[in-house]
């Protein structure tokens, strides 16, 4: 299995990649089922939490041309950082 040369996937829906049109559902459940390892999901979302209710909670998501700071008007950088912040593992420990 390839996992087992893996520290951890970075996986890119190419057919959806960049069109700012959403992501790829059914291959983020299907990885959410699948992997065993730690996961990126890499594609256009402005629903934050999008992939990790589809995923279970088992794959991450990273942005890219859907942040404004990237021409793109999905999400601003602005709004992410806040998100980002109110998730993060410190933020919940010193709560």
């Amino acid at each position: 299995m390839l996992s087992e040369y893996c520290s951890e996937f970075l996986v890119h829906a190419a057919e959806v990649e960049g069109l700012c049109q959403g992501i790829d559902e059914d291959l983020v459940r299907k990885l959410g089922e699948w992997v065993k390892i730690p996961t990126t999901y890499a594609g256009d979302l402005s629903d934050f939490d999008l992939v990790d209710r589809l995923s279970e909670g088992r794959v991450d998501l990273t942005y890219g041309s859907s942040l404004d700071i990237f021409g793109g008007s999905q999400v601003s950088f602005e709004e992410l950082v806040q998100k980002s912040w109110k998730n993060s593992a410190f933020v919940k420990a010193s709560q």
